[in-house]
Parts: structure tokens; sequence; C-alpha cells
């Protein structure tokens, strides 16, 4: 499995030059395919969130979380609002208890 197949599995680009820009994204921000997997699963869509999170030690597991806090009159996983910045990746540490 490539972090190509991921990607393409999950239908996140619907053109060539996006779906290439994006697999050089997540390649370049480190993961391997099964952590983007993971990372996409949790509702993350973007590379740079999902390395922030992990330097802020929150695992993919961890970003499952659903929460209304942040940003937005809408709830969803800790991992999508990091995102969509609609929540800072320090709320998104103490919410889901990363050390």
């Amino acid at each position: 499995m490539t972090i190509a197949d991921v990607i393409a599995r999950h239908g996140l680009v619907e053109d060539a030059d996006n779906f290439d820009a994006t697999v050089e994204a997540w390649e370049e921000a480190g993961f391997d395919a099964a952590e983007v997997e993971e990372w996409l699963k949790a509702r993350c869509f973007s590379p740079d969130a999902a390395r922030d999170m992990a330097d802020a030690g929150i695992t993919p597991e961890m970003a499952w979380m659903r929460t209304d806090a942040g940003a937005g009159d809408y709830a969803d996983t800790v991992a999508f609002k990091v995102a969509t910045g609609d929540l800072e990746v320090e709320e998104a540490r103490d919410l889901v208890g990363a050390t």
C-alpha cells in the first residue's frame, strides 16, 4: 500500500495535478501510507495539521474524539477542527489529554 493508494481510496482529489501534489505533501510531512490512512480516518485532510498534532503528541486515535470546542457552531472530530483551523493544536492537546 502506498500513500497514493490511500489517497485514491479516500477519493480526496479528482485531478492528476492536485493528486500528485497531495501525495507529495503527505510524503514531505513525513508520514507513511499506514499513518496517512489513520489521519484520514480521523478526518484530518491536511498533512500540515496532522504533522502539527503528531508533533504535539496527539495520535490519530486521540484525534478521532468528537468535540464542539473551537470556532464554528458544529461538532466534528478534533482532527477535522484542527485541519480546518477551527481549533488550535494546543486546545486539541488539552482536550485529548496528550502529554
